[in-house]
């Protein structure tokens, strides 16, 4: 098979004051025509630096130092100026992680679509032309208008789509996509790769997926590539990797992936210590010092290329060794770790435990017109209602998931709870208190018992401060007079597992793994009662993500915490929390225990979530769209049930009588006038 793109020994290095750093030593691949590549590893092992290395965009201290780049029969790396501006767009196109930083916000689409046309010809007529029509190839709707819109207007997974619709315009023959689906939802993920498998079949092309999620390399790609430390450590057909995996890297990494784990468990694997330093050349194997397999040999020598077949090969010493021994065996698709532990005391939804918070009816209004613009605009709603009668409860040293799309109305509930957003009705009980009639000092006080993990967890933290500083502050803020701050500060870094030597560090000195524990620590400062988390390994490796949520579950048992979790990472909620509530437009159509709600799902929406989650196994690839168009707009919400008009079971009745919410057995309750459960 011809190959589209060949790269052979490629070696990058960054210029620092601290020395060069050796982003990539000595990676080779080819990506055949009209196939998916897959590029999974850690953060810090190189996938970004070699994709910015075929584009030619490394930043200005990087440098190529050897090795070659052949796109067709063109060597990339001798391009001139004008070879390079023809090259990207023409013929490499990059799908970016992020649609809000990588599209202008000052410009409408058929400003941005025209301009990237400045190599055809044409006139601006054809130019429209082609852009409203690779809108439409994309499944935007209405593109003869939507064109004319920003991309504030739009809505993540559109924004993604039109993104997708720019690279794809000028029919390039390698489509990069850099974690073009980490910020949507499960179900906008779902629609990505579907139009990403379309689009490779009607394109003629070739696609390098980069990203962390293994699931979505399982549906997506035929051959994948594992990086680690800045070098390829084993490639293959997706079946070699999620079938056959040979390098203990790769096995490693397949098992901490919580989609793999079938019963539900508070205690997940995870890879000790972290990517090493690339400030020296490696010495011997880049993964010895986390191997479990290591001998002397893995520390003094580059491991060579191994071939297990035509199409699979790997970087190990020690491969026929430990497969002669049966250490390797087969992986298959089944999970990695059967059963669980999940603490029996935390799963309890009686009557008899104590409820630590309770939601009654809450209702949460945004005003989005004043008094003079409404004159002008009559027929604009001046409110939009982002909760609706929500009611909710979580017990003590409990973990409630809150769980459903963007625009559902999961961080305005959030904020509800925690009085930073006004409510419009409704009740917030936190510890038989209500929350909704308190004012300045009594607020204050009772925020010292209801904790924040932000999403972010470097944008939540002061880049001028230090983790020290940083970890102070909630005494400070709330006036707690300690013997010592530092003892203090201390003891919080050992509690989440901190080197105190990272105290006097800055935030963007953090890797994200480390930068959450710093969001855990402060959250934890004023022994708090409950957490609310928003998102806590958003953005994380699957190795990160267990370690996050096994130092949550140690804090829980160790210190009676409660927490509400939202997240739209399904496999992740799945094992972290002991109920769950979905949220759909501002109400929540289902509530109850966890392993209930995953076994059998009683509303429509919650099994079309469950069902649009990208299964790590290339074997059981499915139609993913499980739920096909976008959260409707709270300005024009659909009259009777608001999920009818996505819904594949909806009814006449659907259309017009909105359902009341209802109890099924044993607290269980979903909203929905047909439920798939009795």
């Amino acid at each position: 098979m011809t190959a589209v793109l060949d790269v052979k020994n490629l070696e990058v290095a960054f210029r620092t004051p601290l020395g060069p750093i050796f982003a990539l030593q000595d990676v080779s691949f080819t990506v055949p025509e009209r196939t998916i590549v897959g590029i999974v590893g850690e953060s810090g092992c190189g996938k970004s630096t070699v994709v910015w290395s075929i584009c030619r965009l490394l930043a200005e201290n990087g440098e190529i130092t050897g090795g070659q780049i052949r796109y067709g029969d063109s060597d990339v790396l001798s391009f001139t100026q004008q070879q390079l501006e023809n090259y990207r767009g023409e013929q490499v196109s990059i799908v970016f992680q992020d649609p809000m930083t990588s599209q202008s916000p000052v410009l409408s689409y058929k400003r941005q679509m025209t301009d990237i046309q400045y190599r055809r010809p044409d006139k601006r007529n054809k130019k429209v032309t082609r852009a409203v029509e690779a809108m439409r190839a994309v499944g935007i709707p209405d593109p003869e208008e939507r064109i004319n819109t920003y991309p504030h207007q739009f809505s993540g997974g559109m924004r993604q789509r039109a993104g997708i619709a720019m690279a794809m315009m000028m029919d390039p023959g390698l489509l990069i996509a850099d974690e073009a689906t980490t910020a949507l939802d499960v179900t906008m993920e779902a629609q990505i790769i579907q139009l990403i498998r379309e689009l490779r079949q009607d394109m003629n092309g070739s696609v390098i997926a980069v990203s962390h999620n293994l699931g979505l390399i399982a549906e997506l790609c035929d051959q994948v590539i594992v990086m680690y430390a800045g070098q390829i450590v084993e490639t293959g057909t997706v079946t070699d990797i999620f079938h056959n995996p040979k390098h203990p890297y790769t096995q490693a990494l397949l098992e901490c992936d919580p989609a793999r784990i079938l019963d539900s468990s508070r205690r997940l694997p995870t890879i000790p210590g972290e990517v090493p330093n690339l400030m020296s050349a490696h010495k011997g194997c880049s993964f010895a010092a986390r191997c479990r397999y290591v001998v002397d040999r893995c520390r003094q020598e580059l491991p060579q290329r191994t071939d297990v077949s035509a199409s699979h090969n790997l970087h190990c010493h020690r491969h026929f060794e430990l497969e002669a021994l049966g250490v390797l065996a087969q992986s298959s698709s089944e999970p990695a770790l059967k059963k669980g532990y999940k603490n029996s005391s935390l799963s309890k939804v009686n009557g008899e435990t104590n409820k630590l918070l309770e939601v009654k009816n809450l209702n949460v209004r945004y005003q989005v017109l004043d008094l003079m613009q409404k004159a002008f605009r009559r027929d604009s709603p001046m409110f939009v209602d982002a909760v609706i009668q929500a009611s909710l409860s979580i017990n003590q040293e409990e973990t409630l998931g809150l769980v459903g799309e963007s625009g559902s109305g999961k961080t305005s509930l959030a904020r509800g709870i925690l009085q930073l957003t006004g409510t419009a009705g409704g009740e917030v009980l936190f510890n038989q208190q209500d929350l909704i009639s308190l004012k300045g000092h009594q607020l204050k006080h009772i925020r010292r018992e209801i904790a924040a993990m932000f999403q972010d967890p470097v944008g939540s933290l002061s880049p001028r401060k230090t983790v020290g500083a940083l970890l102070s502050e909630p005494f400070k803020i709330h006036g707690v007079k300690l013997g010592s701050v530092e003892e203090e500060v201390q003891e919080l870094c050992k509690m989440v597992s901190l080197p105190l030597s990272f105290m006097t560090r800055y935030p963007h000195e953090l890797s994200g793994g480390q930068a959450r524990r710093v969001g855990v620590a402060r959250a934890l400062a004023l022994k708090p009662s409950l957490i609310i988390a928003d998102e806590p390994t958003a953005g994380l490796d699957v190795s990160v993500q267990g370690e996050i949520l096994n130092l949550m579950s140690s804090l829980q048992e160790s210190h009676g915490l409660s927490y509400m979790i939202i997240s739209h990472n399904l496999p992740v909620v799945r094992h972290a929390c002991d109920r769950l509530a979905i949220m759909y437009l501002g109400h929540i159509v289902e509530q109850g225990n966890c392993d209930d709600i995953f076994t059998e799902p009683a509303h429509p929406y919650t099994q079309a979530l469950i069902n649009a989650v990208p299964r790590p196994d290339p074997d059981k690839r499915r139609d993913l769209t499980a739920i096909r168009g976008e959260v409707p707009s709270l300005t024009n919400r659909p009259p009777g049930c608001e999920f009818h008009p996505r819904c594949a079971f909806a009814q006449d009745l659907c259309r017009t009588e909105p359902p009341e919410n209802h109890e099924l057995n044993n607290q269980r309750f979903v909203r929905c006038h047909f439920p798939l459960i009795q």
